[in-house]
Protein backbone atom coordinates (compact mmCIF):
# COMPACT_ATOMS: atom_id res chain seq x y z
CA UNK A 1 0.00 0.00 0.00
CA UNK A 2 2.67 2.64 0.54
CA UNK A 3 4.22 1.71 -3.02
CA UNK A 4 0.30 3.37 -4.12
CA UNK A 5 0.70 6.45 -1.83
CA UNK A 6 4.82 6.95 -3.16
CA UNK A 7 3.58 6.93 -6.80
CA UNK A 8 0.73 9.47 -5.69
CA UNK A 9 3.05 11.45 -4.23
CA UNK A 10 5.57 11.77 -7.32
CA UNK A 11 2.30 12.60 -9.18
CA UNK A 12 1.66 15.20 -7.29
CA UNK A 13 4.89 16.96 -7.21
CA UNK A 14 5.50 16.75 -10.70
CA UNK A 15 1.68 18.21 -11.17
CA UNK A 16 2.50 20.91 -9.09
CA UNK A 17 5.92 21.14 -10.97
CA UNK A 18 4.19 21.94 -14.10
CA UNK A 19 1.29 23.83 -12.68
CA UNK A 20 4.06 26.12 -11.16
CA UNK A 21 5.43 26.46 -14.69
CA UNK A 22 2.59 27.40 -16.34
CA UNK A 23 1.59 29.84 -13.81
CA UNK A 24 5.04 31.22 -14.36
CA UNK A 25 4.40 31.66 -18.18
CA UNK A 26 1.11 32.49 -18.14
CA UNK A 27 0.15 34.30 -14.90
CA UNK A 28 -0.23 37.76 -16.76
CA UNK A 29 0.38 38.44 -19.92
CA UNK A 30 3.91 39.63 -20.76
CA UNK A 31 4.98 43.08 -22.06
CA UNK A 32 4.84 41.31 -25.89
CA UNK A 33 1.37 40.85 -25.60
CA UNK A 34 0.23 43.93 -24.10
CA UNK A 35 2.24 45.99 -26.35
CA UNK A 36 1.10 44.03 -29.95
CA UNK A 37 -2.08 45.50 -29.55
CA UNK A 38 -3.19 42.39 -28.66
CA UNK A 39 -4.82 43.66 -25.20
CA UNK A 40 -7.40 46.64 -24.92
CA UNK A 41 -9.36 47.60 -22.05
CA UNK A 42 -12.33 46.56 -23.18
CA UNK A 43 -12.04 43.77 -25.20
CA UNK A 44 -10.66 40.24 -24.40
CA UNK A 45 -9.17 39.17 -27.45
CA UNK A 46 -8.19 35.11 -28.46
CA UNK A 47 -4.75 35.98 -26.77
CA UNK A 48 -5.53 37.11 -23.68
CA UNK A 49 -7.89 34.02 -23.04
CA UNK A 50 -5.49 32.00 -24.28
CA UNK A 51 -3.22 32.88 -21.75
CA UNK A 52 -6.17 33.05 -18.82
CA UNK A 53 -7.11 29.70 -19.51
CA UNK A 54 -3.28 28.45 -19.59
CA UNK A 55 -3.30 30.70 -15.87
CA UNK A 56 -6.24 28.71 -14.44
CA UNK A 57 -5.12 25.17 -15.60
CA UNK A 58 -1.58 25.56 -14.40
CA UNK A 59 -2.82 26.64 -10.83
CA UNK A 60 -5.46 23.58 -11.04
CA UNK A 61 -2.46 21.12 -11.64
CA UNK A 62 -0.69 23.21 -8.58
CA UNK A 63 -3.88 22.05 -6.52
CA UNK A 64 -4.21 18.75 -7.65
CA UNK A 65 -0.61 18.47 -6.89
CA UNK A 66 -1.02 19.27 -3.17
CA UNK A 67 -4.18 16.49 -3.20
CA UNK A 68 -2.39 13.78 -4.63
CA UNK A 69 0.45 14.59 -2.12
CA UNK A 70 -1.95 14.10 1.11
CA UNK A 71 -2.61 10.28 1.24
CA UNK A 72 1.14 9.75 1.15
CA UNK A 73 1.62 12.39 4.19
CA UNK A 74 -1.28 11.40 5.99
CA UNK A 75 0.01 7.66 5.34
CA UNK A 76 3.39 8.53 7.48
CA UNK A 77 2.07 10.16 9.89
CA UNK A 78 -0.16 7.68 11.10
CA UNK A 79 2.83 4.43 10.53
Amino acid sequence: MSHVFACLNIIGVVAGFFGGVLTYRFGLPNIDVLTSGAYSGSEITDEIRRYQRWSKFGIALISAGFLLQLPSAFYAVSH
